[in-house]
This record gives structure tokens, C-alpha cells and sequence, in this order.
């Protein structure tokens, strides 16, 4: 039940990253639309070895077809929403003094959160 709920909470939070990407790029789409896209694209990345690839093409064209978008705006706005959710979650884990993002220690995020803090 938790890993269902943390699923949800995940959707939720690439469909916002895709909702801000879409408000800074000046396309419309809806939230409700942009949620669902990240759910198929989510299904569609849980294929192993190969499923980023394709859940990405998959969200690129539903967001030409369901968002009624150019390719470029598409390509720019999964772009821009890979950035925001970046440098979001890259602030929170220097502002909680956390590491989000992992290659093995916390010690790297733990220092850097110490000396941007002082």
C-alpha cells in the first residue's frame, strides 16, 4: 500500500514539474492531462533495459498529440521539466542538509549544505 501511495505521490510530483515546464514555455495543457501522460510514460519506463527510451517517446508524443504541442515545445518542455525537478530536489537536499540524489555517501550534500549555510 505504501509503494502504491509513493507511486501516486511521484506521479503527482512529474506532472507539477510538467505543469511548471509547460507554464514557462507558454503551452497550455492542462494538470489532469499532464498527470495522466506521466503515468503512461511511468507504466512505459517500467520495461527493463530499454524502458526510458521508450517511456520518454512515448511522453513526447503524447504531449504532441494530448497537449497540442510542437515537437521542439515537447522536447523543450520534458527538457525543462528534467532541469526544474533537478535543481528542486538538489535545493531541498542542500536545505535539509540530506543527500536526494545518491552515488554512494551523503557526505558530499552533508558538506556542501555545512559550508552554503554558515
Amino acid at each position: 500500500m505504501i509503494s502504491l501511495l509513493s507511486f501516486v505521490v511521484a506521479l503527482a510530483v512529474q506532472a507539477l514539474f510538467f505543469y511548471l515546464a509547460t507554464r514557462i514555455t507558454g503551452n497550455k495543457t492542462s494538470y489532469g492531462t499532464l498527470f495522466v501522460i506521466a503515468l503512461i510514460g511511468s507504466i512505459c519506463s517500467a520495461i527493463p533495459a530499454v524502458g526510458f527510451l521508450i517511456g520518454l517517446i512515448v511522453v513526447l508524443f503524447l504531449l504532441v498529440y494530448w497537449g497540442k504541442m510542437s515537437w521542439g515545445s515537447a522536447i523543450l518542455t520534458v527538457l525543462l521539466a528534467y532541469v526544474l525537478a533537478f535543481v528542486i530536489t538538489f535545493l531541498l537536499g542542500l536545505l535539509f542538509g540530506i543527500a536526494l540524489f545518491s552515488s554512494g555517501s551523503a557526505a558530499p550534500a552533508a558538506t556542501a549544505a555545512a559550508v552554503l549555510l554558515r
